[in-house]
């Protein structure tokens, strides 16, 4: 057989003569429609997949919140909980230019929990839950703690608050109302937020504050919101350490250059160090990647108005207020007082007025119509003196500022453990 005749013999069984055109148009569509089903649900399955994904690791799904009435606003830090994820604590925080127009205590605030999906509408819980509300005393952050008996389910749950003391007026409170809120009259009734989050999901933050029976606003507040802020002051402190050694070589090269560089034999006199510098060192190793900065400064003078105190081996969870004291004051905030309003006389610093004298007894500062012959002893003297005074503003702003803030954490800390509050009555939390 032929070519020819083979090719004939092919095309007749594959039925691809012209008699067969309608069966090959129905197979061919039939495999498109196959793969088209095909690959809808392969698309489906990835969309399920990928929703499931982000329900999973999505715990916070409301960043900010203003309430209804009153329209206070503020920001959603985080969700927390237990290692065991069957306590979950929803940090909020208002902004801080609306301090004083809420209250501080928790009694006066309600929580309402339902379930929810991405599509916000209302589902049954699928954890058994209950709350209790906790308020940080006046430092504007509040938060609702969730319990249950077994970690929680994966749901989206709606979180509302209610604000039952209202201290601002709004002329026209709960008239305008956001749209996903006026289906909702207690919005226009009650001083309402509301907020949408998963405390199931793998993206909440651990917190070892939630172990226990007992909620601890001070321990809860230095885990979630002091500890960072004084690790920052800490590594602040530490930069302004290693520039404070760094200016302080830079005085010490100065006054080598004293020793060594002359015009026509004449030498500068070392000048007398001024005494908010005298003695000053900046001892320890900075920070690599195996070992922590035990910087410290050394010195015999302390601003009137500043601190200086070993505060690297201690915490402002430990306090350093109690040490730092006299012993014959019992007031920290009258000690806080007494230095913020100490008188500046003795520490005022000014490097231009240190004296500069040559070896042949006169004043470097008077030899103006030498031209260029002076330079070199000049820029010694230049640069001697802006290092002299670069060194004082940094030593001022690590002992007044720096430190001062440290403490000031402290003092906050204080007045939550003094003033925050715990609302764990029947009606804290209603679910629904």
């Amino acid at each position: 057989m032929g070519m020819k005749e083979t090719t004939k013999a092919f095309a007749a069984r594959m039925k691809l003569g012209p008699h067969h055109a309608i069966e090959r148009f129905g197979v061919i569509t039939s495999i498109i429609a196959a793969t088209f089903v095909l690959l809808l649900v392969s698309t489906i399955i990835s969309a399920v997949g990928n929703n499931r994904a982000r329900l999973d690791e999505t715990a916070l799904y409301t960043a900010s919140f203003t309430t209804s009435r009153t329209e206070l606003s503020g920001s959603v830090d985080g969700v927390y909980t237990n290692e065991e994820g069957t306590r979950a604590l929803v940090l909020m925080r208002f902004r801080d230019s609306d301090m004083g127009s809420f209250s501080t205590d928790a009694i006066n605030y309600q929580a309402y929990l339902t379930g929810s999906n991405e599509q916000l509408d209302t589902q049954p819980l699928r954890t058994t839950i209950t709350g209790s509300i906790v308020v940080f005393g006046s430092t504007g952050y509040l938060g609702v703690v969730l319990d249950s008996d077994a970690p929680f389910e994966q749901q989206i749950i709606s979180l509302t608050l209610r604000a039952n003391s209202e201290l601002v007026y709004q002329e026209d409170a709960g008239r305008a109302l956001r749209e996903d809120l006026q289906d909702d009259g207690s919005f226009a009734e009650f001083d309402q937020w509301r907020l949408f989050l998963n405390p199931g999901a793998s993206g909440t933050e651990v917190a070892t504050s939630l172990a226990g029976a007992r909620i601890d606003p001070s321990a809860l507040y230095y885990e979630l919101v002091v500890a960072e802020q004084e690790e920052e002051l800490r590594a602040a402190m530490d930069e302004q350490l290693m520039e404070m050694g760094a200016v302080l070589n830079r005085i010490d090269e100065y006054d080598g250059e004293m020793n060594r560089v002359n015009v026509d034999g004449v030498f500068i006199e070392p000048p007398e160090v001024p005494v908010q510098v005298a003695g000053d060192a900046v001892t320890g190793e900075e920070p690599d990647a195996d070992t922590e900065s035990t910087l410290a400064l050394e010195t015999d003078w302390v601003h009137p108005r500043g601190y200086d105190f070993d505060w690297r081996s201690g915490s402002v969870e430990e306090g350093y207020l109690d040490a730092i004291m006299p012993e014959d004051e019992t007031s920290y905030v009258t000690f806080l007082g007494e230095k913020a309003r100490a008188e500046e006389e003795n520490s005022r610093f000014a490097a231009n007025d240190m004296e500069w004298r040559l070896t042949d007894g006169n004043d470097l500062r008077e030899y103006r119509e030498s031209g260029q012959a002076m330079d070199p002893l000049r820029d010694i003297m230049n640069n001697s003196t802006q290092a002299y005074q670069d060194y004082y503003r940094l030593k001022t702003d690590y002992q007044v500022d720096s430190l001062s803030d440290l403490l000031e954490l402290e003092v906050t800390l204080r007045s939550v453990e003094s003033a925050g509050s715990v609302n764990a009555g029947e009606e804290a939390l209603l679910t629904y």
